[in-house]
């Protein structure tokens, strides 16, 4: 199988947070990548080699600096009552809800959606991780959040 239940997923609790108030029909759309597929969906997306976000190789376009146009602040927003993705994160993204995304935390740990859902729980994808590589299929446009105040708009190669 290419997907775990994300009630087997180990960060699972983080969408059964009430402050959150991620729905049961978007938690149906969040979808935890079995370990080998994700180590597949790694090398296809990010890296050949590269074992975490911190340890990528220069010449792996995570780490090339003409990937990124810049950054922008989260944290206030990740704070605020507003659920809503912020506009300077969403405005880089022109994709239609059905796009799929991969939230990618590691080559093992990479969850698997669509924007809409993304856009709505986006919250819940970043609560309890330290970095986030989010990346949609077949899409060019990429966010980086590199820690927990800021995230990298970029495109990729």
């Amino acid at each position: 199988m290419n997907y775990t239940d994300l009630d087997a997923y180990p960060f699972a609790w983080v969408f059964r947070r009430a402050d959150l108030a991620i729905s049961d029909e978007d938690k149906a759309q969040i979808r935890p990548l079995a370990p080998h597929f994700a180590r597949q969906v790694w090398q296809r997306e990010i890296s050949q080699d590269g074992h975490d976000l911190d340890r990528l190789s220069s010449k792996e376009w995570p780490r090339r600096g003409d990937v990124w146009q810049d950054s922008v602040p989260w944290d206030d927003a990740f704070e605020s009552d507003d659920p809503a993705l912020p506009d300077a994160i969403a405005s880089h993204l022109p994709w239609n809800g059905e796009t799929v995304v991969y939230l990618c935390y590691d080559p093992e740990h990479i969850l698997e959606t669509r924007y809409s859902v993304f856009k709505r729980c986006w919250k819940g994808f970043l609560f309890a991780a330290e970095q986030t590589l989010v990346v949609g299929r077949k899409r060019k446009e990429t966010l980086w959040f590199v820690d927990e105040t800021s995230v990298k708009r970029g495109v990729r190669p």
